[in-house]
């Protein structure tokens, strides 16, 4: 009788090894898989986004300290740099470094203000981001996008290149999920006391279906 409750045992610490075994083997799958398989999210963002120049492509310094946005974001506020415009990638990057340099060591903030700077090479540099609270628009930059197209478009049209970027970069805005499907884009002189994005930029915001002339 003893034998028999021994072999009963032993039988059973074999099928519940077995058991365990397969429940491993199942799991261990099931994590291949999730590794091997990008999120829906992930892929959308590298469809969408991928092109844009990260803070790292252009030399950027880290952040001293970030404090996050809601997404996603109900307005877009255009605005130029007034600087010299830049037309290549080495040239805007530069552009962009000495801008947050200006923005860190002089005005001492914790990041570069400007959440995108658009480049006239054809290219979108990203600043603070997309998730991060920016520092361009006073009473806007914790429900705000600020978008930068570098140089001073008071006299002259950004090229075709520059302003196809700067359509661009909403539009992957809207189909990430960073920016409402109904934004609203105003131009930074409609809610500040500037002349930024220029008068000729300014005029042809006017065109773009998301510009409202009351925010």
């Amino acid at each position: 009788m003893i034998s028999t409750i021994l072999r009963a045992g032993y039988l059973r610490v074999i099928q519940s090894t077995r058991v365990l075994r397969s429940i491993n083997m199942q799991f261990l799958l099931i994590a291949a898989l999730t590794l091997l398989l990008p999120s829906r999210g992930n892929t959308q963002d590298d469809d969408e986004c991928s092109w844009i120049i990260n803070k790292s492509g252009w030399g950027g310094r880290p952040s001293k300290e970030v404090k996050y946005m809601n997404i996603p974001v109900r307005y877009v506020i255009i605005q130029h740099t007034a600087t010299p415009r830049c037309n290549s990638a080495s040239q805007c990057a530069d552009r962009v470094a000495n801008i947050q340099t200006y923005h860190m060591d002089t005005l001492n903030w914790h990041d570069i203000g400007i959440s995108f700077l658009v480049g006239g090479d054809g290219n979108v540099y990203e600043g603070s981001g997309w998730h991060q609270v920016g520092a361009h628009t006073r009473g806007y930059n914790t429900k705000s996008i600020g978008v930068a197209f570098i140089g001073n478009f008071d006299d002259v049209l950004p090229p075709k290149a520059q302003l196809d970027a700067a359509r661009h970069l909403l539009d992957c805005g809207v189909k990430t999920g960073r920016l409402s499907d109904d934004f609203k884009l105003i131009a930074q002189r409609q809610v500040s006391s500037t002349i930024s994005p220029g008068l000729s930029l300014f005029r042809e915001i006017q065109k773009w279906p998301e510009w409202v002339e009351i925010p």
